[in-house]
Formats: C-alpha cells, structure tokens, sequence
C-alpha cells in the first residue's frame, strides 16, 4: 500500500475529526507537511487535509505554495500514484499577501483544526481576525497519534539514519587520542557520516570529556582529550528527513573503580530498559523501573538520573512519546523510541548509553550496532 496512503488515513480517520467536527485541518509546521507529502519542503507553505465535510476542498490535499517551491513540490506529487490523485497544488502569488486568506475564506470551512503546539499567537490572532471561520480547533493531537506508529518505510529510513550515526561513532573511536578536541572529534564523525549518505546530523554532535561529561546538556568544546577522561558520545544522523540518536560512553586511557562501576551500572541500567520494553507498558511504568534500580544500586548516585529514560525520534529529533515519570502513553508495536539512561556526578564526570529501538509485537530491534562498553 502507498505510504502517504496510510499516513492520510491515519490522521484523517482518528475519531476526533467527527467528534470535534473539523471541517478540514491546516498545516504549517514542517514536520507535519513533510510527513503527509512524504518529502521536505524548504521554505514556508501551508497544507490543507480534508477532514469531516471533504466536499468543501476541492481535493483531499490541498498545498498551498510559493513560487520557490512550487516546481519542486509539482514534480514530487507527478512521481507519486497517490499523491497525485488526491493533491491539488495552488501557487500563491507573492505579489498578492492575501491570496491564503481570500482562498480560505472561499472554502465555506466552519471550523478549522490547527497546530496550536506550533502557531505562534501572533499567527493565530492573525488568522482569528481575517478568516471568516467560527471555530479553531487544536488538532495537534490527531497529528502526533497518526506519527508516534512509524510506517515501514519510516522504519527503514530510521534504521538507515542509525546505521549512518554508527559510521560517525567508528570515526571517533578511530581517531580519538590525547590532545584531540572535542570539537576535532564531532567534524571528523559529521564529515564520515556525509560522505556515507547522511542529509547532516539530527541534533549538534556531542562529545563531552572530563567534567564536561558531568553535564547533562554539555556542548562539544576546544576541551582536549586527557588521559582517564570519561567520555559520552551523542551522535545522530538525518536520512531522508529522519533522525537517528545513540549515546555511548567510555574511560579513555586510565581507569578508575569509581569511573568503571559508573560506565557499568549505566550500562546495567539500559539493558533492564531493554528488557522491559514491550507492547502494553506505560512510559512512566518504564522510566520508574530504571530508577528503582539506580536508588537500590546507589542513593546517592541514583538521584543524579535526571532527566527522563527516552523519547520518540522520527521527523523530529524528540517526539512523542516520551519515556519519562509523567506520561501515561503505552508503547505500542512500531513506535521508534531511544531509551538513554545516564548519571551525572559532580567531580567525578558522567556516563549515559542509549538505544534506538522499534517496538516489536514481541520485544524490541535495536536499530544501531556501535559497541557498548563494560568494565
């Protein structure tokens, strides 16, 4: 079946398009239309989806484009059987700044759903006083349902993304030596990557040695290798609009008890994660079973897990869901998800090791292959 098939028919049979009675559903942010065309766009365009009353569009998607995308977006939508059958294209003069919303207001549309986690306040006042619509309706939960489950296609593409990022980490452990930067390392690892297939990197590459690793949010830096740093890698690529993510840390050089016991109880962490991922189980059951772990290991350490176990990766770096002790989300066959436990101790630095997996019906697929270390 056509992929942007299905990834229609999931946002346009969810049952709060009747419930709500959404008329048809505005597109803005990039992810979104990139996931319904299946291909990115580089400057701004709207996308209209039909929704309870198809027969006020004129098809079932509508794209409105600028002249700069116009030719791009036409060629894409001739190549693909579905996309071509049920997709209007209109280009928007960009001599006339009210062409959208004259061509809306012609619609009759009563209601409107819209991307209320995106649309700055100053848009939607915009909209609000020029469109001769009733009611807006937040539907950005009917576009975050249909792309928590990834498609097959999707699915490749993330695996492909990931297969790239552990080229970039190979780079790394190839090259890494006292006196190198950090920021020597991450180019080194971008550059393999691109030279691999790679669209860039989904998130700035980040290699945090010494105390920069005690930092959860550390910047790659000029820091230089030491020897006896402890060392955590977070690198992922983009592929054809997707992301991957996997973090991986090690003691460069000499070793410590203390370093040691921390890569490896981190390490123990991700596995039981592992483990316990599966179909059915909340986010917040998931993330509270790794932190049990941490406080019976260590009290002391295991209050320095401080941010949640995971979050999902497609078209975005983070999205839904998040593993963390507040969502209530169940994971489900075919979400792409990372599980990232990590402690971070002051004086001494920090270690996180982290996943990309698909949720199987039984169990998970670990989507990167770099080594994982233990002391």
């Amino acid at each position: 079946m056509n992929q942007n098939s299905v990834k229609f028919q999931r946002i346009t049979s969810n049952p709060l398009i009747e419930e709500k009675e959404i008329d048809a559903i505005l597109l803005k942010k990039p992810e979104n239309i990139s996931y319904i065309l299946g291909f990115p766009v580089e400057s701004e365009i709207l996308v209209l989806i039909a929704g309870a009353k198809p027969e006020l569009l004129e098809n079932s998607i509508i794209i409105l484009s600028n002249p700069l995308e116009y030719d791009k977006i036409k060629d894409n939508i001739i190549s693909n059987n579905f996309l071509k059958n049920n997709t209007t294209i209109i280009e928007v003069p960009g001599i006339n700044s009210n062409f959208t919303i004259e061509y809306l207001n012609n619609l009759g549309l009563k209601t409107l759903g819209f991307e209320e986690d995106f649309i700055s306040v100053k848009k939607y006042k915009e909209w609000k006083q020029n469109l001769s619509i009733s009611k807006f309706i937040p539907a950005s939960e009917i576009l975050i349902e249909a792309r928590m489950i990834k498609t097959e296609e999707e699915i490749k593409k993330i695996e492909k993304a990931a297969k790239l990022g552990d080229i970039g980490f190979k780079a790394i452990m190839n090259n890494i030596k006292i006196g190198i930067s950090e920021k020597e390392l991450a180019a080194i690892a971008e550059y393999e990557m691109r030279k691999s297939g790679s669209d860039g990197t989904s998130f700035d590459t980040i290699i945090a040695s010494g105390i920069n690793s005690s930092y959860p949010h550390a910047t790659t830096s000029e820091k230089k290798l030491e020897d006896g740093d402890l060392v955590i890698i977070d690198i992922g690529a983009k592929f054809d609009c997707y992301c991957s993510d996997m973090s991986r840390s090690f003691i460069f050089g000499k070793k410590s008890q203390d370093k040691m016991r921390l890569i490896n109880l981190v390490t123990e962490a991700l596995e039981i994660a592992l483990d316990n991922a599966k179909v059915g189980i909340k986010c917040c059951e998931l993330d509270k079973k790794i932190r049990d772990f941490f406080q019976k290991k260590d009290k002391i350490w295991g209050s320095r897990f401080i941010h949640g176990l995971g979050h999902g990766v497609g078209l975005e770096i983070h999205e839904q869901p998040f593993i963390n002790s507040k969502s209530e989300i169940e994971l489900k066959k075919n979400m792409v998800i990372t599980l990232e436990p990590g402690l971070y101790v002051p004086n001494l630095g920090g270690a996180r090791v982290e996943d990309l997996i698909v949720i199987k019906e039984k169990g998970v697929k670990i989507l990167n292959s770099s080594e994982k270390f233990y002391y």
